[in-house]
């Protein structure tokens, strides 16, 4: 149990905190490379967000087959990371982001399925709730990474590749499931009517979702280029949101025992007000230390909140629920991302305050959703 929990966290890690996540904190550096614009800079993550949905989905149409779904999460972060890594052009570098992204779509309904074959019920909550810290864990490899390889960013990249690879084989050599048990699962369906049940979470993740991807696309870029310190402040900053997201991660108990609508407001609204403090103030370094740390948890602790929302709307479907919800935070960050990049090339603060109210907006279908009323615990 603990061997596949350790190699899961890495695998959450290589693909989330690394191939998709890594993005923008490399950024300034292929912008440089490639002479991008904040508009393709934000189309291209734009696709990496997309490449996460579709194989969210096609995730879902394999559920009985999760060493399948692993091995796919490992394939397309290894070989996007790499094409990253070897890309001539801005065309090839942007299919490689596309396909790094699609790796952790793969990873988590590929982990879930993997956990609850292999570990006791009553210590999956426990074992799924540390696997999920791992894109946290990975945002802080990646600005270490970062630091280390300075001025030769590909070099970063084909670690990242080789980590994923390496993740990925740990996992399926922890998987200890019987082969009886692996043929036993089938996978589920959602249907129009879960989805229709589904409809005030999906909004508000979408505008969550978009909220976002100021900071997850441009917020280390907006802070290297307010021109306050040395580079390695906006690299530090990074790391304090990673470690901030690990501590989110541990809360997710703590935001189960609240009124989900509470829950659900009181993390948005923490997550829109530090994208405010970065549009605002990128260049004071304890005013954009706060917001990202801010932002770290929060991000985590408002994904956290999502699971249990699907949880409670549609309890016999709670897992294919969550994917929904994840898929439609994924479509919000898309968006976002070609939409605030436009506006990032007139203001930088415009773009951010917009983003703010994007977050603002997303706690009004909680607050009319009777689902998210009253304190019952759920569970995954």
């Amino acid at each position: 149990m603990r061997t596949l929990v350790v190699s899961g966290m890495a695998l959450i890690a290589a693909t989330y905190g690394l191939a998709r996540f890594g993005y923008g904190l490399f950024l300034p550096r292929f912008t440089e490379t490639f002479q991008m614009g904040s508009t393709l800079a934000g189309a291209v993550q734009a696709g990496s967000f997309l490449s996460y949905c579709c194989a969210a989905l096609t995730a879902t149409r394999l559920g009985a087959r999760p060493r399948l779904v692993v091995v796919c999460a490992g394939s397309t972060a290894t070989v996007g990371a790499a094409g990253v890594a070897l890309a001539p052009h801005v065309g090839l570098f942007a299919l490689g982001v596309i396909v790094a992204g699609a790796g952790a779509g793969f990873a988590t309904p590929g982990l879930v399925t993997l956990i609850e074959r292999n570990v006791a019920a009553a210590r999956q909550e426990n074992a799924q709730t540390i696997v999920n810290a791992g894109t946290g864990a990975g945002i802080v490899v990646a600005g270490i990474l970062l630091i280390l390889t300075a001025g030769h960013w590909r070099v970063g990249w084909l670690v990242i590749a080789l980590a994923a690879g390496l993740a990925t084989v740990a996992t399926l050599r922890a998987d200890r499931s019987t082969p009886r048990r692996r043929r036993s699962a089938r996978p589920s369906r959602v249907k129009a009517d879960d989805v229709a049940a589904l409809a005030r979470p999906l909004v508000a993740a979408t505008l969550a979702g978009a909220s976002s991807a100021a900071i997850w696309t441009f917020g280390r870029s907006v802070m290297a280029d307010s021109g306050a310190g040395d580079e390695t402040l906006s690299i530090a900053a990074w790391m304090v949101l990673g470690a901030f997201g690990i501590l989110g991660a541990a809360a997710g108990k703590i935001v189960q025992t609240w009124s989900l609508r509470i829950a659900w407001v009181a993390t948005t609204a923490v997550m829109a007000t530090a994208t405010v403090l970065l549009g605002v103030a990128p260049g004071i370094p304890p005013a954009a230390y706060v917001s990202v740390a801010a932002f770290g948890a929060s991000y985590t602790a408002m994904s956290g909140v999502l699971i249990v929302w699907a949880v409670r709307v549609v309890p016999d479907l709670a897992a294919e629920g969550t994917v929904v919800l994840f898929i439609a935070l994924a479509v919000g960050q898309a968006a976002g991302s070609v939409a605030l990049g436009v506006l990032l090339g007139a203001s930088p603060v415009l773009a951010f305050v917009v983003a703010g109210a994007l977050g603002i907006l997303a706690v009004l279908p909680a607050v009319r959703d009777p689902a998210a009323a009253g304190s019952r615990r759920a569970t995954r």
